[in-house]
């Protein structure tokens, strides 16, 4: 990957944006760079000991000399090889605690972004911020800053001490380089995109297995084999030219690199050799040189690493570090929201997700503390928009939306959140205990506070029926409990927290009609002396409702109680009629 003069300035931004996760390291990373640079001299070193042990000893017959000279030798090597792995160490753990705050620091700032942030960002994205690119930074942040700059002085102190000793093969020896240049800097890129290309398309191939797989009773009811079996068949075949690609890439790689050994080799071997006989080299400097090209492979393999990590890191930096600048929902310095009595309006509110498509125009509504307020109309409405915005998942563009009179978006958020709580139609359930779960809603809630919210969602009985206790583990999103139950547990979750505003977003969408009264009946204690939002498809179970709303088009067309708008014969009359509910008679929401 080329990277142009604009993205790498942005890209050494970001990563110079993280040496605050360094800075509390800086004496081990001085003391990991000393030890790298004893390791580096060790590495330069040792080839040259060849010329010394086969010149100066095994030339002179100095048998005892070569004995001392080997045993100290080994003994410097020994402490460079020492400080190589102290130095690993020390960057491991550096690099492993600077990625866990980076991690944690990550994960809270997402956990503050505001909802709007997750409308335009997929998840998948998210979860990669998360995991592939704080893996590539944390490659970079364990040693391989330490580990490039050590491999590049080792190649430096490889030429300098050839060109010292004898330029002249020093000369030689840099001719044969250019091959294996080549071979681990553009033919190793090459070779990574065409892996990478392999892991794509490997990953295209365990997707639609997946689906399969999960989708198996679809496809066997509808007899679809034929067409998922052709469309695996085209994922498969193009996972194989991909294969066949980098196995074609990665085919001139060791040709290219064992010819060139043979090929400098032999070419070192001539010049050398001829100057050994004609007496104007020894052997040991020979036998040297021989040794430093052969350690050339190290350090370039290395460099041709250390490249693909860099790019890898600068573009996850990139990534990360957009994140961590995005403006989270926290508000300094605003005053808390007081008690909420449950006065709720919407003055003149107009939202849209994008700035030419309003879904929502010129809302004005009142609800009245204790007041039960049902939301009724087409899928597209803008009901569900309507309570993002009450939630604070939003914001309008023009308007504004008070409760108790006071703007909820010029008050502290978490003072707001806590006053109110939202049931969802897709429950979302948590892996771990049924405890964890109701304590999302009030973490210092007693074992006796969660019995009684589970009394009063209808759940207790058949939890003891089944033997569901408090510390039962529930399997990722409650899938060890039924859909209703799952439904029932998000509502004993809000009774828990003891809301003063609630919000049920077609709440009981999936229970069945037994269950539904049940809870309707059940739920009618907390909802006393609370204002209540109902967005509701299945119109029986709103006919109480103190108000009902027909949204349409993002605009309210229609309010009343259910007789009053029944008595219009306007779209709510429609709406009844369409379900036959005109004249069913339906449990009341709240005590009367």
């Amino acid at each position: 990957m080329v990277l142009t003069e604009q993205q790498s300035e942005k890209s050494l931004q970001a990563l110079l944006f993280f040496h605050t996760y360094l800075r509390p390291h800086i004496r081990r990373l001085a003391l990991a760079c000393a030890l790298m640079l004893c390791g580096t001299a060790g590495a330069i070193y040792l080839p040259y000991t060849r010329r010394v042990a086969i010149d100066y000893y095994i030339a002179q017959q100095h048998g005892e000399g070569l004995f001392s000279f080997i045993a100290t030798v080994a003994a410097i090597m020994a402490l460079a090889n020492a400080a190589t792995g102290w130095r690993m160490r020390i960057m491991a753990q550096v690099g492993q605690e600077s990625i866990r705050r980076i991690r944690l620091d990550l994960f809270n700032h997402i956990q503050k972004l505001p909802v709007s942030y997750f409308d335009k960002m997929p998840v998948g994205k998210v979860m990669t911020r998360l995991t592939s690119d704080v893996d590539a930074l944390s490659e970079l942040l364990s040693g391989m800053l330490v580990r490039m700059i050590g491999d590049a002085l080792v190649l430096l102190g490889y030429l300098a001490i050839m060109f010292v000793v004898d330029w002249g093969l020093a000369l030689v020896v840099v001719a044969t380089m250019p091959p294996l240049v080549y071979a681990f800097t553009f033919l190793s890129a090459r070779i990574r995109r065409a892996e990478d290309a392999v892991r794509e398309q490997s990953s295209a191939v365990n997707a639609i297995l997946q689906e399969d797989v999960s989708g198996i009773r679809v496809i066997q009811a509808f007899w679809a084999h034929r067409k998922f079996q052709e469309r695996f068949e085209r994922a498969n075949q193009d996972l194989l030219k991909a294969g066949l690609r980098a196995i074609a890439v990665f085919g001139f790689f060791w040709p290219i690199v064992d010819f060139n050994w043979m090929a400098g080799n032999g070419l070192l071997f001539l010049c050398g050799g001829y100057r050994v006989v004609a007496g104007t080299l020894t052997i040991g400097t020979l036998s040297a040189f021989m040794g430093y090209r052969g350690s050339f492979f190290g350090p370039l393999q290395g460099l041709s690493q250390a490249y693909r990590i860099v790019n890898r890191a600068l573009a996850g930096a990139v990534r990360i570090r957009a994140i961590l600048e995005t403006a989270t929902e926290e508000q300094t310095g605003l005053p808390e929201m007081p008690a909420i009595q449950g006065h709720v309006q919407f003055h003149g509110v107009t939202f849209a997700y994008e700035a030419d498509r309003p879904v929502l125009q010129d809302i004005n509504l009142a609800a009245q503390p204790g007041q039960l307020v049902a939301l009724v109309g087409q899928s597209g409405a803008g009901k569900t928009s309507l309570m993002s915005l009450l939630c604070r998942f939003h914001q309008p563009q023009r308007g504004m939306i008070t409760v108790d009179g006071v703007d909820i978006n010029r008050t502290d958020l978490n003072s707001y959140r806590r006053q109110i709580a939202l049931v969802l139609q897709e429950p979302y359930l948590f892996s771990g205990t049924v405890r964890a779960n109701l304590q999302v809603g009030r973490p210092d809630a007693s074992d006796a506070d969660m019995m009684e919210a589970l009394q009063i969602a209808g759940l207790a009985e058949s939890f003891e029926e089944q033997k569901i206790t408090l510390d039962s583990v529930l399997h990722e999103r409650g899938g060890n409990l039924s859909s209703g139950q799952r439904q029932l547990l998000s509502f004993a979750r809000a009774v828990l927290a003891n809301p003063r505003l609630i919000i049920l977003d077609e709440a009981t969408a999936h229970v069945d009609t037994i269950t539904e009264r049940k809870v309707q009946q059940a739920m009618a204690r907390m909802l006393a002396g609370r204002t209540a939002f109902v967005i509701a498809h299945r119109l029986s179970t709103i006919q109480a409702a103190d108000q009902i709303l027909l949204v349409a088009d993002g605009r309210i067309v229609e309010r009343g109680n259910h007789r009053e708008l029944l008595a219009l014969q306007g779209q709510y009359w429609q709406l009844c009629r369409e379900q036959g509910k005109e004249n069913v008679e339906c449990p009341p929401l709240r005590g009367s």
